[in-house]
């Protein structure tokens, strides 16, 4: 089975490094990013199955960059956990496309259930606009 491939964005070196251990021992192959621009470039570099942001990192924030990545072609269907220290964003994650929003510190556990239960329901829009697709083309 091939590892899903998750973007972490955080500045939070001590985060990071958390965050990064837990998905690892969990499976996943993890890549990382510090600021807006290194995620949006890594987001179109690796085609990552999933990125969880902060909200609050260098060059723009977290909604920027989902907005960014939610216009643009190659990595629109990438979903996003937002992972933040910051109250009262839920609202606008939600508008510029995100699959879930967690509050730091947070529990580890629904990190997971939350991650896992974007990947099962993206993989399953994916098998099925694939269909649509095939059921067109006949």
């Amino acid at each position: 089975m091939v590892k899903k491939k998750i973007l972490v964005v955080d500045d939070e070196e001590d985060i990071a490094k958390a965050l990064k251990a837990r998905l690892k021992a969990n499976g996943y192959h993890v890549i990382s990013a510090t600021d807006s621009v290194q995620a949006f470039m890594m987001a179109n570099k690796e085609k990552p199955d999933l990125i969880i942001l902060d909200i609050m990192i260098p060059g723009g924030g977290g909604f920027i960059v989902a907005e960014r990545l939610k216009q643009s072609s190659a990595t629109h269907h990438i979903p996003i956990i937002f992972l933040t220290g910051i109250s009262g964003g839920e609202e606008r994650a939600y508008k510029v496309g995100a699959s879930g929003y967690l509050m730091k510190p947070y529990q580890p556990e629904k990190l997971l259930e939350t991650i896992h239960n974007t990947l099962d329901i993206s993989g399953t829009q994916i098998a099925q606009n694939l269909n649509d697709m095939m059921g067109a083309s006949s």
